[in-house]
């Protein structure tokens, strides 16, 4: 299995503040990970912080 973390740098929070949203979409996954089995196929969303997606994680079976 692999892990996998995609964020584009397209929205403006993050062109503006990519370390801090960076670090927030970090953070907010590392709490949220408890949620999600860690199985192939597990995925989510991320968002940074005016709530627009800015990409996604996965769990991908290699």
């Amino acid at each position: 299995m692999r892990f996998v973390l995609e964020v584009n740098f397209d929205t403006e929070d993050m062109q503006l503040k990519p370390l801090e949203e960076l670090q927030k979409i970090l953070r907010d996954w590392s709490t949220n990970i408890t949620m999600y089995p860690i199985v192939a196929g597990a995925q989510e969303d991320v968002y940074d912080s005016d709530n627009e997606q800015v990409g996604e994680w996965a769990i991908l079976d290699d």
